[in-house]
């Protein structure tokens, strides 16, 4: 036979050659360019066992069938029941994802068959055996090889299945079908229709099939009662907790073909595989991590006599990228997780130090003088702690919310109140959806309150601030159980949530290391690693499942994770600033690696973004006094107290506006952006186009529109084999099947563009945008004035969703058309810009009904509607973060390097004792003239301003919002940005801004 011999390997008897065996597996796995050698080891492991016991054990099971989860336990328990029924001959099925180890399973299960299924194995790999199709059905004039092994019943056929659904040509498709129908009536029939015989005769070898179709698709073929063993094989990332034991067994199996004896893999190893996503083909990415990983070791030892026998995180490359962007700082530093596990971090500071602190501090507040320039604690609370925290946010995040003294008493009611019995409630479902505007507003009520009683300057009001926000911790605390205060209501929580997710530090653990973990100490406590500490005993203070974080924003870093984990897996580490908005968003877009882009995991809010904008009103607020004289008004009305005048009302007034400007600034300029950037998509195409191509796009959709078929049947015309995406052929065939002329379809190529991976659902979004547009241009001229005022006035439909899944989600019975009432229940799904009444609502259905047959088809729906994606000012908004805290960090830093250094000179004052002028002279006075404070704020504003203006590019494009609209809100920023550093460079802003 001229069969290539690389697709299929013909072995006589159990004992089949290594060489043969790995052939196949070379096939099914070149794209990792792994050594010959190595995969004939690997693959030819079981024959190589049974050639020779003295380089294997014949006992040594495939590494696959390792671990002990629950799904290597059943995997080897049907494996077993296989193995103790020799008289049966049905196919056995092995199912599961690519690269999960289903080939490896396939020569387990064959080399335990009883010796009369396994006289001759074939093995036959379905990607090339396409390429051979008449060898293996025949043809009517020579058999093929499905002829000459259907009547053996004592041969084995081990069937690996296609690596992917995607197919290059139609011929290929058709030529994919054809074998596939034939495997699937072997399988589900044990027939095979001979071509050279023209007859259906039986077909006796016993199959072992490798495949990543579901048991439904076999199921479906034959009816319910289908005589085959199907055995699902789950992915690696199913299997976390097994890839460890996998691993090892591996690596045992090939340490001797480099001279090592005995190698371990490291806790870091095992955790830099742990960390990898092995989504693509983990079982074959896996022998080549750990083969070239035993290379380089081997390699080290000829020259370093003290390595180790271990394969450490240097040895391997799987997770590179993640594990160059992280610093394990509990691996690194072993002394860090002893301080951790220390009652002082964090429960005995509260209760002995914290709190008796704060306690004295307000005393001090309000018994003492009422001024900073005689106040040390009112100077330490306004110049001090305000510079401190904003420089603290980059490197450890929220870490002072776990110091908190609102907390720290908060903490104490709540131990009152249950060991008085009182029984703490779960948290509500409102704090989550209604705290961030809880939040919001009281932090605006605090901000007015600030600047019109002058908080800075009153001891007692600043200390009535403080017992505010205290209040509101321990009336929570003694009704809700743990801190839902903190996590949900507190605007100082609040802040340091969205600054945190620029953090450093981050204290993660990944779910992979959870898995198997039915006690979640983590989040519960009482682990007994922390009885000693009752602080830590409570578990996680925020309530979070640390494996499921997207970013840093809720975690304040209590530690309780780490201290109550008998297994290690929370991690402390040190990462790039801002990792959860995706890296490298600071690098200038030109550069970046898409690669490396991902997404941003932040999750955002519309409330919290506005809490950020009211920051930055904050620090303009200060200087209300430039202000007013810079618009030629009085300036002694920013110095105007509580009273019932004009001057109370205006200043209120105006302390009002100016904290909502850069928040109404950024919205008024998104509002705009928004219709400017789809007018200018639109104009853009509108001008660019042909009469010939407006033509082809017109032509293309009304045949889709006429075509009239549920939307599965659509979507299988553009997607014919069904891998997901859209080629060039498919899309030539779909012109086909609509009977569009030759002749455009170049036009429409050009027009729809090739991209990489493209699903149906984006590709007919794309062509019903076309096709919007050439109905616009056909209505009017072609203008931008004219293209934004029909912008404005049409009422869109405003979702991230394509047309495909909003279609479906409205198909309530799933026949793939709209009923009428299925599409007027549209306007309870929020879609529509403004909504609908259900007079217009039927107007827009029979308007659709071009068929006028009172049902909608895809295209018919998507003919109506013109479809923008719905992106919140607050999925942009965030980008303003980095802006936001340079500002403040800018002001307060100014505030600090003026009076923090005056505090102790202030401490007689405080408490009424006189000393001589020589002894306050020879106290220490620190005092940073105007132009070190101006240089640090200027430095501090441009490196704040060019993170903001990334971060914003960053979220733009992973939003896929294009330039009109990144740009309006890179000008609002620089406008934002340059309005501060004017007001903080006056010369005399530098004695009223202080005030």
């Amino acid at each position: 036979s001229s069969f290539n011999q690389s697709t299929m390997a013909v072995a006589t008897g159990k004992r089949a050659a290594t060489a043969l065996i790995a052939a196949t597996l070379i096939t099914a796995t070149t794209a990792f360019h792994i050594p010959k050698n190595q995969l004939a080891l690997h693959a030819g492991l079981r024959s190589a066992a049974a050639n020779d016991s003295s380089a294997f054990s014949s006992d040594i099971p495939t590494p696959i069938l390792e671990g002990g989860s629950t799904k290597a336990i059943r995997l080897r328990k049907q494996l077993q029941e296989i193995w103790n029924d020799p008289t049966n001959t049905s196919p056995i099925i092995l199912t599961g994802p690519k690269g999960s180890g289903k080939s490896e399973l396939a020569e387990e299960i064959v080399y335990q068959l009883p010796s009369w299924q396994t006289k001759i194995v074939h093995r036959l790999t379905l990607d090339d055996g396409i390429d051979f199709l008449d060898t293996i059905l025949g043809t009517a004039s020579h058999p093929g090889l499905f002829d000459d092994l259907s009547v053996q019943a004592n041969t084995t056929l081990v069937l690996k299945g296609f690596q992917s659904q995607h197919v290059d040509s139609k011929d290929s498709l058709d030529r994919r079908g054809e074998l596939i129908d034939v495997l699937d009536t072997m399988v589900t029939k044990g027939q095979f229709y001979s071509t050279y015989e023209n007859s259906t005769k039986a077909f006796l070898p016993r199959i072992v099939g490798c495949t990543q179709r579901p048991p439904q698709y076999f199921t479906e073929r034959c009816g319910k009662h289908l005589n085959a063993t199907f055995i699902k094989v789950p992915s690696f990332e199913q299997r976390k907790s097994d890839i460890q034991a996998i691993a090892a067994a591996k690596i045992k199996l090939l340490e001797r073909k480099f001279g090592l004896t005995n190698i371990e893999l490291s806790k870091e190893g095992r955790q830099r595989l742990l960390d990898h996503r092995w989504e693509v083909d983990g079982d074959s990415e896996l022998d080549s991590e750990l083969y070239n990983g035993l290379q380089l070791l081997a390699s080290e030892k000829k020259w370093n006599p003290f390595a180790t026998d271990s394969l450490e995180p240097r040895h391997l490359l799987v997770n590179a990228y993640d594990e160059t962007i992280r610093k394990r700082l509990l691996y690194d530093i072993p002394f860090l997780r002893n301080v951790i596990m220390s009652p002082w971090v964090f429960g005995n500071t509260l209760t002995y130090i914290v709190t008796p602190v704060f306690i004295l501090v307000n005393l001090i507040l309000f018994l003492g003088p009422q001024t900073r320039e005689e106040n040390a604690a009112l100077t330490f609370f306004w110049a001090g702690w305000w510079p401190g925290i904003m420089l603290v946010f980059p490197f450890l995040g929220r870490i002072w919310c776990t110091v908190c003294p609102f907390m720290a008493v908060g903490n104490i009611a709540q131990e009152i109140a249950t060991n008085m019995g009182v029984q703490l409630k779960k948290w509500p479902s409102w704090a989550k959806e209604s705290g961030p505007a809880f939040a919001f507003g009281l932090f605006y009520a605090i901000l007015m309150w600030e600047e019109l009683w002058d908080l800075p300057q009153n001891g007692a009001l600043s200390a009535c601030l403080l017992l505010l926000i205290t209040s509101g911790a321990v009336v929570n605390s003694v009704i809700y159980e743990k801190r839902l205060w903190c996590r949900y209501m507190c605007p100082i929580g609040a802040m340091n949530k969205m600054f945190a997710t620029l953090s450093m530090t981050e204290v993660r653990t990944f779910k992979s290391n959870c898995e198997g973990c039915t006690t979640a100490e983590c989040i519960n406590g009482g682990s007994p690693t922390v009885a000693h500490d009752n602080y830590a005993l409570k578990g996680c203070t925020m309530d979070l499942k640390n494996n499921q974080l997207r970013d840093m924003g809720d975690c304040v870093m209590c530690m309780s994770c780490v201290a109550n984990c008998q297994r290690e897996s929370p991690e402390f580490n040190l990462r790039p600033l801002g990792q959860d908005y995706g890296l490298p968003w600071l690098l200038p877009k030109s550069i970046q690696s898409s690669e490396n882009m991902a997404l941003s995991q932040v999750e955002t809010n519309f409330w919290l973004g506005g809490i950020v904008c009211i920051l930055q009103g904050s620090v303009l607020l200060h200087f209300l006094p430039k202000i007013l004289t810079d618009f030629g008004m009085d300036p002694t009305i920013a110095t105007v107290g509580p009273a019932l005048d004009t001057a109370f009302a205006t200043h209120t007034m105006l302390a009002f506006a100016i904290l909502g400007f850069p928040g109404g600034l950024s919205f008024i300029a998104d509002t705009a952006a928004v219709p400017l950037e789809s007018s200018v998509k639109v104009l853009k195409r509108q001008l660019t186009r042909t009469p010939a191509e407006n033509a082809a796009i017109k032509t293309l959709y009304e045949s889709m529109l006429k075509q009239n078929v549920d939307v599965s049947a659509a979507i299988k015309e553009w997607d014919q084999d069904g891998d997901g995406t859209v080629s060039d052929w498919e899309v030539k065939e779909a012109f086909k099947l609509l009977d569009i002329p030759e002749y455009e379809y170049g036009l429409l190529f050009n027009l729809l563009g090739k991209e990489e991976g493209r699903t149906v659902s984006s590709l007919f979004d794309d062509i019903q945008e076309l096709y919007f547009d050439v109905q616009e241009a056909q209505r009017g001229s072609v203008s931008l004035a004219a293209t934004f005022k029909n912008q404005m006035s049409e009422n869109d439909f405003e979702t991230k969703l394509t047309f495909v899944e909003i279609f479906n989600r409205l198909d309530k019975d799933g026949n793939g058309f709209l009923s009428k009432d299925e599409f007027l229940a549209m306007s309870k799904e929020g879609y529509f810009k403004k909504p609908l009444s259900e007079e217009e609502l039927n107007d827009l259905f029979y308007q659709a009904d071009v068929l006028g047959i009172g049902r909608l088809n895809l295209f018919e729906f998507m003919s109506i509607l013109r479809k923008n994606v719905k992106i919140g000012i607050q999925e942009i908004g965030y980008g303003y973060l980095p802006l936001a805290w340079g500002s403040l960090t800018a002001y307060w830093l100014g505030l600090g390097m003026q009076e923090l250094g005056l505090t102790l000179v202030r401490v007689p004052s405080t408490f009424n004792v006189w000393i001589s002028q020589g002894f306050r002279d020879s106290i220490p006075q620190y005092v940073f003239d105007t132009s070190t404070i101006h240089a640090v704020q200027v430095s501090v504003m441009l490196v704040s301003y060019i993170a903001s203006v990334a971060l914003t590019q960053k979220l733009c494009d992973d939003n896929r919002i294009g330039p009109v609209r990144f740009g309006t809100h890179a000008v609002t920023q620089s406008i934002g940005a340059a309005i501060t550093l004017y007001l903080m460079l006056s010369p005399e802003a530098i004695v009223s801004a202080y005030r």
